[in-house]
């Protein structure tokens, strides 16, 4: 995974932002014959192995979870690749705050992505980390307009992921109607945040 993002990351010209969660399925671990229980430690091991796998140098990684001895992975990215972790649990949450670049919000209110920020935002500064950047994907279940959007980012939020053909043409499958609606979200909308 390592490698495939930084392959990714120099053929993009540094255009990639993986987001990360451990899952919440104990069915496809166990499929996978991976502990359930662990996935959240293996995550903090895996983000700290990205890192250091990154760096194009030499490294060797010694872990509860995962051990390896030294190994250089190219091609190395030419610049920091962010990493956003995802997830609405307090884990997850405080993962995104301790280790990661942005927080990636499943479908929720307004209010409830506010007020996870908001708890974000303590933890950032707990673990000494408010200086850095961060960036914020939301998924609103309830704002759909610019007043809506503006508030969020008053927030925190820099990233919106929606689909907007349901404000326009509902629940539809027509490619036309999807590309008429990415195209008026794009005027009625994107354009008042130029």
């Amino acid at each position: 995974m390592a490698k495939a993002i930084s392959t990714a990351a120099v053929v993009s010209n540094n255009r990639v932002t993986p987001a990360i969660g451990v899952g919440w399925s104990g069915d496809e671990f166990a499929l996978m014959g991976a502990d359930f229980k662990t996935r959240g430690k293996r995550t903090d091991e895996m983000l700290e192995i990205l890192r250091l796998l990154w760096t194009g140098k030499l490294v060797e990684y010694r872990g509860e979870h995962y051990q390896f001895d030294a190994l250089e992975m190219n091609p190395a990215p030419t610049e920091y690749i962010p990493i956003w972790i995802g997830g609405i649990s307090e884990a997850a949450m405080r993962r995104a705050a301790r280790l990661g670049d942005g927080w990636v919000t499943d479908l929720q209110t307004s209010d409830e992505i506010i007020a996870c920020i908001n708890r974000i935002k303590t933890w950032r500064k707990e673990y000494g980390r408010d200086h850095l950047p961060f960036e914020v994907m939301a998924t609103p279940s309830d704002a759909w307009n610019y007043e809506g959007y503006k508030r969020l980012e008053d927030a925190g939020v820099t990233h919106i992921l929606t689909m907007p053909w349901p404000f326009y043409h509902g629940d539809t499958d027509e490619l036309d109607k999807k590309i008429d609606s990415v195209k008026r979200y794009a005027d009625d909308i994107i354009s008042q945040f130029s």
